[in-house]
């Protein structure tokens, strides 16, 4: 998995490409990644997930550990662009309903200035 970021804003915007999986070295570099954002002040993030293509059972626990994270830091993570696998992962096992997703990042970024 490869990651890029971008600040928009004060919206931390990360682009992850290739399958999202727990356990790797990948992992937790996203893991520091967004701990060194939220360390500089950044509380609100949006991963891209366009490029995804895989996720695996531990990709889940990697993203509820980044929710809980930045959510303890008074922000929140939303998640643009998963398809359509991905989506009934997370409506299977009701993460749903915890997590916030959007078509594009534009409508995620969006979102929180409506918030």
């Amino acid at each position: 998995m490869a990651l890029e970021h971008q600040i928009i804003g004060e919206i931390a915007v990360v682009n992850l490409t290739g399958k999202l999986q727990g356990g790797t070295p990948d992992s937790q570099e996203m893991k520091d990644a967004i701990q060194k954002l939220l360390d500089a002040g950044v509380k609100n993030f949006v991963l891209d997930l366009a490029e995804v293509k895989r996720m695996h059972s531990s990709g889940l626990g990697v993203l509820i550990s980044l929710l809980t994270s930045i959510r303890n830091r008074g922000g929140d993570l939303k998640l643009a662009a998963i398809n359509e696998t991905m989506e009934g992962i997370l409506a299977i096992t009701k993460l749903n309903s915890i997590f916030e997703t959007f078509g594009t990042v534009t409508e995620a970024t969006q979102s929180f200035t409506k918030s």
